[in-house]
């Protein structure tokens, strides 16, 4: 019933914008209960708005709710969209003049075990971008939800295994250009699920942002890296945010972020105080010193929609309390995920808009 009322919901709002992705948080118990709602959803959707729509279907509980559904649009007058392709690997390319954006998802849940499926993942996305004749440095937003993210595959821990994958697949691209911003979170079902934004432009100007008071995570030491008996530890490869201009346009991604300073865990078993923390480093990730940095002159930051990723529904909340008291009535979802080490209850993502 929540799923066909938030369906309902959207046949209102796409009668005035262009829909092209969907992205359904959805509550499930197996993975033949999620590959069953995903046909279901899938089936609707196309009914209701047409097959031309990318859908990312996340094993992630809402925790107000069964279903939350987050919906992207465009303004067809500035932008020409195609789909490249559908289904479980859909990618959609927008063009306005020399600019060409690319966004889509890759999935692959054929196998328990995480190694193999991020390398399908990472095989198809690769080929995906060689198909569109997009570099892979061109990514400058990516989502990579993992099934089981703390889980052992025999003894390779699961996250650790999805950071090599990564790390092989991307090579040298981003040496010189940074990683692109990111978020590395669990999901109860659906094994690996990646979501990128990719941009070629030569009007589009973007570069890591980087927190003073944290260690850029693809430059952490072996001692924060989980999984000691691990064949091979790389680190996370993305960057703590990305400054982003296209036009008249500026904003600044924020990956996701939680309660470390250094490259160390803070308020370890205290919800409440690694929200502070949390939200303190966003904070910094667009503070007076870090714009005025810039190579644009920007100014009024405005944080916009966010998730929030709570480990433990009992710390819902304090969590809430926390993000309401800094942000006020910011539009924020917050999702039951687990998050990738042991001692982080709470994990924040979201985007700054710069003027």
């Amino acid at each position: 019933m929540q799923l066909q009322n938030c369906l309902e919901q959207l046949e209102q709002i796409n009668s005035g914008k262009r829909i092209f992705k969907l992205n359904f948080f959805v509550d499930t118990n197996s993975n033949s209960e999620y590959d069953e709602l995903l046909k279901d959803v899938r089936i609707q959707v196309k009914e209701l708005l047409g097959s031309e729509i990318l859908i990312s279907f996340i094993s992630q509980a809402p925790l107000s709710c069964k279903v939350i559904v987050e919906a992207y649009y465009y303004d067809p007058e500035n932008w020409d969209c195609q789909m490249l392709s559908e289904g479980e690997n859909g990618t959609a390319l927008f063009l306005n003049g020399t600019t060409e954006i690319l966004m889509g998802t890759v999935h692959a849940n054929q196998n328990s075990d995480c190694k193999l499926n991020a390398e399908k993942a990472f095989d198809e996305l690769v080929e995906t971008f060689e198909e569109a004749q997009f570099p892979l440095n061109s990514i400058v937003r990516q989502w990579n939800y993992l099934e089981d993210i703390l889980g052992f595959d025999g003894e390779e821990q699961r996250y650790q295994e999805f950071n090599n994958v990564r790390s092989n697949a991307y090579g040298k691209a981003f040496e010189q250009s940074g990683y692109p911003a990111a978020t590395g979170i669990g999901m109860t079902h659906g094994g690996v699920l990646i979501e990128y934004v990719a941009v070629k432009s030569k009007e589009v100007y973007t570069q890591p942002v980087d927190n003073p008071d944290q260690v850029s995570a693809h430059r952490y030491t072996e001692e924060v890296l989980v999984g000691e008996a691990c064949n091979q530890k790389t680190t996370p490869k993305f960057e703590r945010a990305r400054y982003f201009s296209y036009r008249n346009k500026k904003m600044i991604f924020i990956s996701g972020t939680a309660s470390i300073i250094g490259e160390r865990t803070v308020g370890i078993g205290d919800a409440a105080k690694q929200t502070e923390i949390t939200i303190h480093n966003m904070q910094r990730l667009y503070a007076d010193e870090v714009l005025a940095a810039l190579p644009d002159d920007v100014a009024n930051p405005k944080f916009g929609h966010a998730r929030v990723y709570v480990k433990n529904r009992k710390d819902y909340s304090k969590i809430c309390n926390v993000v309401k008291k800094v942000y006020g009535d910011l539009p924020v979802v917050y999702i039951l995920a687990d998050i990738c080490r042991d001692d982080l209850l709470v994990e924040i993502e979201g985007k700054v808009i710069l003027s």
